[in-house]
């Protein structure tokens, strides 16, 4: 509400000070209101940093010209007074103009700020972090690209809960999702889960290095989950392109 308002009071200034340079028709007007068209069209066009230098420097090049006008001319104090309303006149629609560039910009990076969060969390799922589906694809896509360029590994771990009670599956989804993501490399490894499955795609590694990962996460279960047997199984393989990952997540491509 408070922005529409501002908005709404910078363009009705704006458009009344438009209309006061035509309207009283001060000395020069038609030269104002040519200045002031020209100037909205290059304040859009230009950089940020150089719209208020151009701003300053019309409102400056205007009264030098019109003081060496008068005094060349000997005008009286009456059409000097006229000379300075006019001048004020540009100086304030310029000034506005200039404001409303900045609001607009300023308005423009708050909502390029909230699509950002809003990506930030179509990314992720949940409490976990855990890559959403959709997400998981599409970095994993990238990811056996870049594992082929590179000569590498790439290797898909399937971890099914396997107890067959939905509101122990349900809360063993959440528990298990945070410690896998603990248990896979950062910057390297992708991780995403679906009710009653976790994917973990592991980059430039082995089969030991698969074991290892497995091994680390079955610590972090027994240090966190007090069952006696595993509440999981687990299927690996290695991965050689997203055809093939489609089909071991059982999803069409």
């Amino acid at each position: 509400m408070k922005k529409n308002f501002v908005l709404a009071s910078l363009l009705l200034g704006i458009l009344l000070n438009g209309w006061a340079i035509a309207f009283l028709e001060l000395p020069f007007y038609q030269t104002v209101l040519v200045l002031a068209g020209i100037s909205i069209l290059v304040m859009t066009a230009v950089q940020e940093r150089f719209i208020f230098l151009y701003a300053i420097t019309i409102t400056l090049s205007y009264g030098v010209f019109l003081t060496i006008y008068a005094f060349v001319n000997q005008q009286s104090a009456e059409i000097q007074l006229l000379y300075m309303y006019g001048h004020l006149l540009l100086t304030s629609f310029l000034l506005l103009y200039w404001i409303l560039m900045n609001f607009i910009k300023k308005f423009g990076y708050e909502n390029n700020d909230l699509k950002h969060e809003v990506r930030l969390l179509q990314k992720y799922k949940g409490v976990t972090k855990l890559l959403t589906l959709p997400e998981f694809d599409e970095q994993a896509q990238w990811l056996l690209k870049s594992k082929e360029r590179n000569k590498e590994e790439a290797w898909f771990v399937k971890i099914s809960i396997t107890s067959p009670n939905k509101r122990v599956k349900v809360n063993l989804q959440e528990e298990l999702e945070r410690l896998a993501l603990q248990s896979i490399r950062q910057k390297f490894d992708l991780a995403t889960g679906d009710m009653g499955a976790i994917y973990l795609l592991l980059k430039n590694t082995h089969s030991e290095g698969v074991q290892i990962v497995l091994d680390r996460f079955w610590e972090k279960v027994q240090a966190e989950i007090n069952l006696s047997d595993s509440p999981y199984a687990t299927v690996t393989e290695q991965v050689t392109d997203a055809e093939q990952l489609a089909g071991l997540m059982g999803k069409p491509l």
